[in-house]
């Protein structure tokens, strides 16, 4: 029986485009826990998820070059790229659904099981399966398209790790059947990869991608960055991954390179959780009166998130130069998240609103976000 997931190109652009939408899926979350931590407070927690998003952009990075690379660009501005939280993301043993929230345990809790490493072994319950899934009988829940293997209705991955994996087994697969043809399925444009000149990341640099070797490195990087590499808190650089950076946080205090998983004998401190807006978890455009501030910042909001999507399609379509002010665009809604963060709900005592990142209510703006988005580039 065949168990990969991958046999066709157009499934490989599938399952490609599906990890660009897994990878952004964690930025909102990321970036509304950031922003809920009182100012000056928390510094840890903050530096934490600071690091942890601006790697997540590098991730989709890499995610888009190897998409490039074999002849299909990246759009995050279609219908349906952004979930309507709360979503679903994989995890092998229960369910867990990723949510718009302030800074907290259970949100913690939630970002350690994103990143969590993989701990099934090649003879666990997925045997009978594909390779990296497992059975899965409420597949129906989720709605990113990256949860599910393309082929499957019953089946889900274990891990984004394994969804890597399913990836990688593809590019090996396919490009052997088109050497043996004579051919190549890296058919894309070279002037489309973004390059280490048009990006920044203290924690990886971007590669380029051509061949099996480069799109091998590329998703190693993500995987390493994400869960740790084969259960490795540090890299080979020494840069700790996001569950244990995550981790850290839970424990309150630093790991040390020797250390093993789950024991940190690095310094202690401190993480308050009281130090924290109030925010309403998955708020909606309709939880703001009409006719309110906070309505008005929302809808903004969302139209300025539109338009740092856009820029990154922009830059992943040929206008590289545009990457770098795009990351920083998006530590620069900031301000609009901080308008909703820090002021109450009208009529609902103790419950600040916060970003919706609801864009499909602003999707008919697309064409004026377009419009200066070219006007920024010109």
């Amino acid at each position: 029986m065949n168990d990969r997931i991958i046999d066709s190109i157009e499934q490989l652009h599938y399952m490609l485009e599906a990890a660009i939408q897994l990878e952004h899926a964690t930025i909102p979350p990321y970036l509304t826990a950031l922003y809920s931590i009182y100012p000056n407070t928390n510094l840890e927690a903050v530096a934490t998820i600071r690091a942890v998003l601006v790697e997540e952009m590098l991730h989709l990075t890499l995610a888009a070059n190897v998409l490039n690379s074999v002849g299909k660009k990246p759009d995050l501005t279609k219908r349906g790229f952004v979930p309507n939280f709360p979503t679903f993301l994989p995890d092998g043993e229960t369910d867990f659904k990723v949510s718009i929230a302030p800074f907290s345990p259970e949100t913690l809790e939630t970002f350690l099981n994103i990143e969590r490493p993989s701990k099934m072994s090649d003879t666990g319950p997925r045997s009978n399966f594909c390779k990296g899934c497992i059975p899965c009988s409420n597949v129906d829940k989720f709605e990113l398209s990256a949860i599910t293997p393309h082929q499957g209705h019953n089946y889900r991955f274990y891990s984004i790790g394994e969804f890597y994996d399913a990836i990688l087994e593809g590019i090996e697969f396919l490009e052997a059947e088109a050497k043996a043809s004579g051919s190549t399925i890296f058919v894309g444009s070279s002037h489309l990869q973004v390059s280490n000149a048009y990006y920044y990341s203290g924690g990886g640099e971007v590669i380029e991608v051509n061949d099996v070797d480069t799109a091998r490195k590329a998703l190693e990087l993500i995987k390493e960055q994400g869960e740790g590499h084969g259960g490795s808190i540090f890299n080979s650089e020494g840069e700790i991954s996001h569950y244990y950076r995550f981790e850290q946080l839970k424990m309150g205090q630093y790991y040390q390179v020797g250390d093993q998983p789950g024991q940190p004998t690095g310094e202690r401190f401190s993480v308050n959780f009281e130090k924290v807006y109030p925010i309403k978890s998955n708020p909606k455009l309709s939880d703001y009166p009409l006719e309110s501030e906070l309505y008005r910042a929302a809808r903004l909001f969302n139209q300025n998130y539109l338009k740092f999507l856009a820029l990154v399609t922009e830059a992943f379509n040929g206008n590289q130069n545009v990457l770098l002010g795009a990351v920083c665009d998006m530590f620069r809604l900031k301000e609009g998240a901080t308008q909703l963060i820090r002021n109450p709900i009208p009529n609902q005592s103790h419950i600040n609103g916060a970003p919706t990142f609801e864009l499909y209510n602003v999707s008919q703006e697309l064409s004026q976000v377009q419009i200066d988005v070219q006007e920024a580039l010109s």
